[in-house]
Parts: structure tokens; sequence; C-alpha cells
């Protein structure tokens, strides 16, 4: 659930003391739980075929990590990680609410982001579930700015809508395994408003590791851990996950991230 921020953002919202992340979608609710080693869901108002369809892409349960985990130094923190799950970054129920969430996080504090997505189911979802594209492009870059408060992602939001919508953006591409990940990248990187770090971040998601993602929190944060100067931080990121071949992205997010899931503080269930 805690893998990264997406429980932190609507329709989210997760409850650590009762354990739920609870998803609202048009016409009702999802909640998921932990119960005796297993995920369970139940819905409000949801038909149970579109329950499991949700439970298996927000929770990653469709990606193989057997090659990974065989990797791994057994007991070390990374096989840790791996174990409790943190392999399996937490999505929204379609790639779109992701790409768009990605989008936001650009250049901006996370509370920021947090008032933008808001903002956005507010103006254009139905009953407290994200909107979709053909929603989001009803509304034109101007209002976009005023009401979301997205500033300069207003523009690349709208067209980013307006092409999905139109059918001319075909994002199952990007979420096909036989699509090499070095191609989803380039995809990405041709849409207006994203750059190299929501290209990367979105293929983590997506559970495509090639890449490392670097943005400001993961430089500042692999510079506590390991220390030396700012100004070679990127190559010295690059050479120590470069062992981990194609999984070098989830081995840094779980390494910076180790904390989150070890010790009195851990924040994973």
């Amino acid at each position: 659930m805690r893998s990264h921020g997406w429980y932190d953002l609507p329709p989210f919202a997760y409850d650590r003391g009762a354990g739920t992340l609870a998803r609202k979608v048009e016409g009702g609710e999802i909640v998921f739980r932990a119960r005796r080693g297993r995920l369970e869901a139940s819905g409000s108002g949801v038909p149970r075929a579109q329950i499991a369809r949700i439970a298996k892409r927000v929770f990653s349960l469709d990606l193989d990590l057997s090659a990974f985990g065989a990797s791994l130094e057994p007991d070390s923190p990374l096989a840790r990680g791996l174990e409790r799950g943190g392999g399996r970054m937490l999505r929204a129920p379609d790639l779109f609410e992701d790409a768009v969430k990605m989008l936001l996080t650009t250049n901006c504090s996370w509370d920021a982001t947090r008032g933008m997505v808001i903002r956005l189911v507010a103006l254009a979802g139905r009953d407290g579930a994200f909107p979709g594209a053909e929603a989001v492009a009803r509304f034109s870059p101007a209002t976009l700015r005023s009401r979301v408060r997205c500033g300069y992602r207003a523009v690349a939001l709208s067209r980013f809508a307006r092409r999905v919508a139109s059918g001319r953006l075909d994002l199952s591409a990007w979420e096909s395994p036989a699509t090499p990940a070095v191609e989803v990248r380039e995809a990405i990187l041709r849409e207006h408003g994203f750059g190299p770090y929501a290209a990367e971040g979105l293929l983590r998601i997506l559970g495509r590791h090639d890449f490392l993602a670097l943005d400001s929190w993961v430089r500042k944060k692999y510079r506590q851990l390991y220390r030396g100067p700012a100004k070679t931080v990127d190559g010295a990121i690059a050479r120590r996950y470069a062992k981990y071949g194609a999984f070098r992205g989830l081995a840094l997010w779980l390494d910076l991230t180790k904390e989150w899931h070890e010790g009195a503080q851990a924040v994973w269930p």
C-alpha cells in the first residue's frame, strides 16, 4: 500500500489504524485490506469482476519479480523489502490516472501535488472518482490552470487528455510487456510536459525498472546513505546499481526506502 506516495492521493484513502486502503470509483467504493497473509477486497456498488480487475492492477499482481529475487543475497535489505511487497508499486486502476498524477509531481512539493489532484477530482470527477481522459479533455488549459491551479502543467494536461480521449494516443502500448522499456520511455518523452523523471517514474510504476527515475529526493536520500560530493551523485548511483541490470531502478528504490519497512518506524504493512 505504501510502496510510494500514491496511497496519499485521492481517490485513494489510507487508514493505517484500520489497515485499509479505500478507493472511490464511479458508482461506489472498494476497500482493500490484508487478512491472514492474503489481499481482501470488498466493494459497495461495484461489480465483482470490476473489483478483481482493479485489484490486480492497483497491487501490480501481474508482475513476476522472481528473477530479481533470485539474484539477491538472502535476508539482505533488498530481499526483505521485496518479500514485504516493496517491489510491487501501488498503481491507479488505469494508466491515464498514473500518467496524470506523475505529471503533477514534476517540479513541485508533495503538498502541491496533492492539492492539484484534489482539485482535479473535484472539478472533473464523478462520485469522487478520478476523471477519465474525456472528462479532463472538456476543460480548456485556461480553466485547468485557474481551477486546478496546476500552472504550466495545464497545457500538458489538456493536450495529453485530448490525445487519449480522441484515440490519437493509445496507452495500451505503454503497458504491453512486448514493447521494450526504451521504446516506452521514448514514447512518453514525446508527450508534451513529460521529461526524463516523469517517463522513468511512470515506467517504475508499470514494473519496468531499466531506468533510475532520478529526482531531487532520490539524489538527496542517496547522499544521506552514501557520502560523496553532490556533483557526482548521478554517476555514483548509476555505478552502484548497474549490476542489477533490468532491475536497477527497483534495487535503487528498495535501497533508498529500506527504512520504510524495517525497524520501529516501518510504514509498509
